[in-house]
């Protein structure tokens, strides 16, 4: 015989269940379809990881699970092509540097071109100082990420 629920509770349960359904969906919503299919991926690896985990052993911590999950997935990269994707990909990072001159207006405008060079930025530098010593000026820099590699077979959110 099953005892029945407090009145209130099962609606209580139906509402939660709804908003947990709805915040999933939006956070789904808010990825791009890479992003999603990794999600995706990671995901499932995890719980098949973990339905054929041993029931009379502990499960591994974080860090481990996340490795046996990663190595599963690259094992097979038909079943999980986002995460055998990243495995092709390459990320490389361009550090550029500039000089930078404050406005009347407090704002700051960049005063000279861009150049992974920090010599010859600190030489513009110092030129600029030295022709106009009203001026505030600085070296900024800018690091562009660019991430190349074989275009994935995605799955779209839904």
């Amino acid at each position: 015989m099953t005892t029945p629920l407090p009145d209130g509770l099962a609606d209580y349960l139906i509402a939660r269940d709804a908003q947990r359904a709805d915040a999933i969906a939006q956070f789904l919503s808010s990825l791009t379809d890479r992003e999603h299919t990794l999600m995706r991926d990671a995901a499932v690896m995890g719980y098949v990881q973990g339905r054929r985990h041993p029931r009379d052993e502990d499960h591994p911590k974080d860090t481990v699970a996340l490795h046996l999950v990663i190595d599963a997935a690259l094992d097979l990269p038909d079943l999980y092509p986002a995460v055998a994707a990243v495995a092709e990909q390459t990320t490389t990072t361009k550090l550029e540097h500039f000089v930078i001159v404050r406005q009347p207006d407090g704002t700051w405008e960049q005063a000279s071109s861009s150049s992974i060079d920090t010599a010859y930025i600190q030489r513009q530098l110092a030129r600029m100082q030295a022709n106009n010593p009203g001026w505030e000026c600085r070296i900024n820099w800018v690091a562009t990420t660019r991430t190349t590699g074989p275009i994935p077979r995605i799955v779209p959110a839904a």
